[in-house]
């Protein structure tokens, strides 16, 4: 089984959207794999959710209160990333030795590193096709 975090984008578009690729990746990652977040991602999605449609918190807390993900620590510095924002998340992937983040943010996906590997959700639905 994989452990595999997901970025606040993509929680967010799954929680909004629920028939796109972000939903279908999210979907399988909760069956499928295992879901890993960090408190920065909770705290971003409380913020984000909270500005942009408040009546859908109560649905996100449910969501995190329904499912079942590891909960990852703020790792020691390492492969620094352009968005100082998205540090503490990547720092975090590298130390709790994670398989792959699943994302939209451009700056993850520029990182030229081997693990973990960075995927969209569109790249990552395509692998779990080919598995």
């Amino acid at each position: 089984m994989r452990w595999v975090l997901v970025d606040t984008n993509v929680i967010v578009s799954a929680l909004i959207f629920p028939e796109s690729a972000p939903a279908r990746t999210l979907g399988t990652v909760i069956e499928t794999d295992h879901l890993v977040l960090t408190q920065w991602i909770l705290d971003e999605l409380r913020e984000v959710v909270g500005r942009k449609w408040a009546d859908r918190l109560p649905a996100l807390e449910l969501f995190l209160n329904t499912v079942g993900y590891e909960l990852l620590d703020v790792g020691a510095p390492g492969t620094e990333i352009r968005d100082v924002n998205d540090q503490p998340i990547l720092d975090a992937a590298i130390s709790g030795h994670v398989d792959m983040i699943i994302t939209g943010d451009k700056d993850f996906l520029a990182l030229q590193i081997d693990r973990p590997l960075i995927l969209t959700a569109r790249e990552y639905l395509d692998s779990t096709t080919q598995r």
